[in-house]
């Protein structure tokens, strides 16, 4: 008996060592992938056409999720989500170098979605000017207009949304959509969270979230800095309209457009032609 329990110790042992041996070589590979700063190339199939979005970044930028399905630095997906470091897409107010570095995991990350755009049920195409409205008509309705600008409720979900077209200031259909401030309930975290959603070379969307200096520095945040996602909050926090300060809309548009000038830089469109 005493032989047979030794047996059954040794092998318990030697599947336990296994396992942690492969824990080990995995949280390695991991590690390897997230500084990796080898470029690879994802590319994202449009629904209405015969062309994809592709777009090369260094390994990193895309964690571990495609680390089995690179083949000679392409993968192609159907979306992708890309890291940074938290205040990225906020105005890049701590260090706009930090868009070109591989993410700290070691600090709070979000994500930047890619994916494509898909037209209304029962059509082909795809509708441009205020794509967002457009396409998820049934649900939006008014709250209020005023000064030529319209302000929506999202949903059941008390959220609203501002949406502006693509013209001289904005380059592409954008859609703005976040919680008022709730004065009943100042812990609550919804208001210092926008999401934004906007149109990348017609066919393709992009959506992430903008973060109040509440996020991007607690209660560290310098007093000389002023965002944009902090006076949205502040005119609700003053009962005041998002329609009377058009200035608050056009600081999340130049952001994005930010944000679009750096997707284009490395992304491009091709079709299976080119390839």
């Amino acid at each position: 008996m005493k032989y047979w329990l030794c047996i059954l110790l040794l092998c318990l042992t030697g599947c336990f060592n296994g396992s942690s041996e492969q824990d080990k070589i995995k949280k390695m590979e991991e590690q390897r992938i997230i500084t990796d700063t080898t470029e690879i190339t994802v590319r994202i199939p449009s629904k209405v056409s015969d062309k994809k979005l592709e777009i090369t970044l260094p390994r990193c930028f895309f964690g571990t999720s495609l680390k089995h399905q690179i083949i000679d630095g392409k993968v192609e997906e159907i979306a992708v989500s890309i890291m940074y470091q938290l205040p990225t897409f906020s105005d890049f107010p701590n260090n706009e170098e930090a868009i070109y570095q591989c993410p700290d995991f070691s600090k709070p990350i979000t994500t930047l979605g890619i994916f494509p755009l898909f037209p209304i049920v029962g059509k082909t195409k795809l509708e441009y000017g205020n794509y967002w409205l457009k396409q998820q008509y049934f649900r939006f309705s008014i709250k209020e207009q005023k000064n030529n600008l319209a302000l929506y409720r999202a949903g059941i979900d008390r959220k609203l949304a501002i949406f502006a077209n693509q013209s001289d200031s904005s380059q592409q259909d954008i859609s703005i959509e976040f919680w008022p401030f709730d004065s009943n309930n100042k812990d609550d975290s919804y208001p210092h969270q926008t999401d934004i959603h906007s149109v990348l070379y017609e066919e393709f969307g992009l959506s992430y979230t903008i973060y109040s200096s509440r996020y991007l520095h607690g209660k560290n945040k310098p007093g000389n800095l002023n965002y944009f996602a902090d006076a949205l909050i502040n005119i609700y926090k003053n009962n005041e309209s998002l329609l009377d300060h058009p200035e608050i809309q056009l600081g999340f548009i130049q952001n994005n457009n930010r944000i679009l000038d750096y997707i284009h830089q490395h992304s491009k469109v091709v079709t299976d032609q080119n390839h």
